[in-house]
């Protein structure tokens, strides 16, 4: 089986593929696919004895924040407001323990039946409330980290990401005199180390991650052009493409309330984090919480401004609850810009809500369509797809990519259920169906790549009898924008896939791979050979002469 992913050219199809003649506009529909989009935050309390797990979760892209603060003795879980008649009650720094453990797996179970996903995030601030000074010592940190690993390595399915809070209030790793650069820099590690590469481990800030990563004079050195860049980045290998960050003071001020430095000489800016971003984390997933602006700071938090540097950061997630101003803004907004489908000025209802809740993360559309006319004994099939990619970011976990071969009962008893055929396609890894490319150019802003993908597609279906097939691409559970397909798979049961055309299979026809041409579509070749087709019956035209598909002469 012979497959390829390229970027999409002008088209030089070879001549037994056949354009389809399909629906590939974007349908601007909100797309199920909850491993991006708006997330729902939900609280997971964990005890020494266990405690209990989340058993519905809030939503299917759900954050899941996690907090073992009865798992360190800073943090103290109620405080005496009576004068005394009340005692202050502390966690205990110690190990965790099974039941603990077994509680956050159950809730990565339920996440899992609910056919959910989470961001995930672990920390020691009893129930998220923003209480200071919570983390324990040190050694248990990475005690707590090592211990977790297993658990977090084995659920890597359903969780788009590790936020590694574990420090601070929130486990935003701030508000907290224990917290150091090394340490939380230690403890990454530990776990980057611990878990496997599936898993993609976010910091709260680019200065955070640049030091997990091994930069300590991040002003000088933190450039991606730069020669201590490209020397660190080879050291790494692939771990510069699993780590990431995430933003919860996301587009607040132009230096997002602290997550960009101010002085570039000693911190990283925006710019300098942006171009990191872009480059290094294409398959790896951003986002945070979006706020309101701060009096006096440039305002970026417009639908219009994440239409351009939101594929430059890819970014794939935000909080549906904060800033709860800002989204209700957004929801009340006109989406100003124009983005293929998604135009403004030809759709008065287009919110700015609407447009970025469809634009985090991927957004498939299958934008052209050719493929095999005719499947003969030998069973070969050929496809060349032009899928075009119109989110702010990447696919970011590897998913099995199939075609569906489904008998096409058209004209038959509505009763009857038609048979599908899987055929894995292995070597097509849709996380390189990359998105868009935005660049500076002076002071313009110049799209150099349109997030149009090439893929040729070479396979032996497993065809069932001389009859006419519908053909449908399945990415993983992905939904494509061009509409949603019903019926592939079981009988009755719904699938996502995008259709891709109709094949018709003959086994007398042996090594032949008509096209359908008619005689006066291109007058230059007229008496090339052709195939007409009358419902199932074939004639193929060569010259003056006709043959059936068994090769007997047409008088």
């Amino acid at each position: 089986m012979a497959l390829s992913l390229a970027f999409w050219q002008a088209p030089a199809l070879a001549a037994d593929l056949v354009k389809q003649n399909i629906d590939t506009t974007d349908a601007m529909a909100t797309l199920a696919n909850y491993d991006r989009g708006f997330y729902t935050p939900q609280v997971l309390h964990i005890k020494p004895s266990g405690g209990k797990p989340i058993e519905k979760p809030y939503g299917k892209l759900l954050h899941l924040r996690a907090e073992i603060s009865e798992f360190s003795s800073r943090a103290w879980l109620g405080i005496d407001t009576t004068g005394g008649k009340k005692d202050t009650t502390w966690g205990k720094s110690q190990d965790l323990t099974e039941d603990a453990l077994n509680v956050l797996q159950t809730t990565f179970d339920n996440i899992r039946k609910n056919n959910g996903f989470a961001v995930v995030r672990i920390c020691y601030d009893p129930w998220y409330n923003g209480r200071s000074n919570v983390t324990p010592e040190h050694k248990w940190v990475l005690r707590h980290v090592e211990q977790l690993a297993p658990v977090l390595s084995k659920n890597t399915d359903v969780i788009v990401a590790l936020e590694m809070g574990m420090h601070g209030a929130y486990g935003e790793m701030h508000s907290d005199t224990s917290i150091t650069y090394d340490r939380i820099a230690e403890a990454t590690n530990l776990m980057l180390h611990n878990t496997p590469p599936e898993l993609k481990i976010l910091t709260r800030t680019g200065n955070y991650s640049a030091k997990v990563l091994g930069f300590d004079n991040w002003g000088v050195d933190f450039h991606i052009d730069g020669e201590k860049f490209a020397e660190i980045a080879k050291a790494k290998g692939d771990t510069m493409y699993r780590v990431g960050m995430f933003n919860d003071g996301y587009l607040g001020t132009q230096f997002d309330y602290g997550t960009w430095g101010a002085d570039c000489k000693t911190s990283i800016c925006r710019e300098e984090g942006v171009a990191w971003l872009e480059k290094y984390g294409i398959n790896t997933p951003y986002g945070g919480e979006a706020l309101t602006t701060a009096n006096g700071y440039q305002v970026i938090n417009t639908p219009e401004f994440l239409a351009y540097e939101g594929f430059r950061t890819h970014t794939s997630y935000l909080n549906i609850q904060w800033n709860n101003n800002l989204i209700d803004s957004w929801k009340k907004s006109h989406f100003k810009g124009k983005d293929f489908e998604y135009d403004g000025a030809k759709d008065s209802s287009l919110t700015g809500f609407k447009y970025i809740n469809d634009h985090l993360g991927y957004r498939y559309v299958l934008r052209e369509s050719w493929i095999t006319d005719t499947v003969g004994a030998d069973g070969i099939f050929k496809a060349k797809l032009r899928i075009q990619n119109v989110g702010f970011g990447n696919l970011t976990r590897n998913v099995p990519v199939k075609l569906a071969i489904v008998e096409d009962l058209e004209g038959s008893v509505l009763t009857m259920c038609p048979r599908t055929s899987y055929i894995d396609l292995p070597d097509i890894d849709f996380r390189n169906v990359h998105s868009r490319t935005i660049s500076i150019a002076g002071g313009d802003t110049v799209m150099t790549f349109d997030g149009n993908n090439e893929i040729e597609i070479s396979a032996k279906l497993n065809v069932f009898s001389k009859k006419r097939y519908q053909v449908y691409l399945k990415v993983g559970e992905v939904e494509f924008a061009n509409h949603k397909l019903v019926g592939v798979g079981s009988c009755g049961e719904e699938q996502p896939a995008v259709f891709l055309g109709k094949v018709y299979y003959d086994e007398g026809l042996t090594g032949i791979s008509p096209r359908t041409l008619s005689p006066t579509s291109i007058p230059s070749k007229q008496n090339a050979p052709f195939v007409q087709r009358t419902r199932n019956n074939i004639i193929i035209h060569n010259g003056d002469k006709r043959y059936r598909a068994n090769g007997a002469g047409i008088q």
